[in-house]
């Protein structure tokens, strides 16, 4: 199972000595250890020169030769490229070179990083009574802040968060009340510019609106939508508007 978060701040800190200059670069272990089982070895002990410190920077373990780990430059270099200086060098047409240098991936999806991201990742709803509403808005009160304080990286993150959490979404009829709410929430908020003269609708409400109308079929057939619709206000005109868009 992948460390989360929280072992990896709460546990002891490791102190790397980089090339010539032993150059100090402090780690949190947990975090460093998840990296490849050869630093797992070295930060819990499995290799002579590891050791480690506590938060506070209290030395708790250390080498018998008085220095928690050192790297040579050679050894950086190695680290960063993956290769030696022994490696040869293989010769490739430039167009085939180009080619798989440009489809290289260096991360993999089961790779340490990626295993704790997807612990962040949406989760769709499973059952007709799990209640998505709190999820939805949790999602739109972010975003509405980000954009009220201009923080463009994470209005743009909890747009992906909430989009994502849509296209998972399973679209119980009964759950089409959860939808609603997240309309009416972004349509509510004064903080969130209506539609422009040329047609441009705000990018929250606009992610909203075009997934009830790719859903049309399922939602427009529920009272909680005709409801909302009945309602008027600007929510009516952009879901006109994003349906004539793609009427054929």
């Amino acid at each position: 199972m992948a460390a989360t978060f929280k072992d990896f701040i709460q546990s002891c800190q490791f102190t790397f000595f980089i090339g010539k200059e032993g150059k100090p670069i402090v780690v949190y272990a947990a975090a460093i250890a998840a990296t490849s089982q050869q630093l797992d070895a070295l930060t819990n002990g499995g290799m002579e020169e590891s050791g480690w410190f506590s938060p506070a920077g209290k030395a708790k373990r250390k080498s018998k030769k008085g220095k928690v780990a050192e790297i040579s430059e050679a050894q950086e270099a190695t680290a960063e490229t993956g290769h030696s200086e022994e490696s040869q060098v293989r010769h490739f047409s430039r167009t085939q070179l180009r080619t798989q240098f440009n489809s290289r991936e260096y991360l993999s999806k089961n790779g340490p990083k990626a295993l704790i991201l997807q612990h962040f990742e949406p989760k769709p709803n499973n059952a007709v009574n799990q209640n998505f509403t709190p999820v939805f808005l949790a999602h739109a009160r972010l975003s509405c802040s980000a954009h009220l304080h201009l923080i463009a990286p994470l209005k743009a993150l909890t747009l992906e968060k909430l989009h994502k959490t849509l296209m998972g979404f399973r679209l119980y009829t009964k759950r089409i009340g959860d939808l609603v709410e997240l309309a009416r929430y972004a349509y509510a908020n004064p903080d969130l510019s209506d539609r422009s003269s040329d047609d441009t609708i705000d990018e929250l409400r606009k992610l909203i609106v075009e997934y009830i109308v790719c859903e049309t079929d399922i939602i427009g057939r529920r009272n909680e939508f005709v409801n909302y619709m009945e309602e008027g206000g600007k929510f009516v005109g952009d879901f006109w508007t994003i349906t004539t868009d793609y009427m054929s």
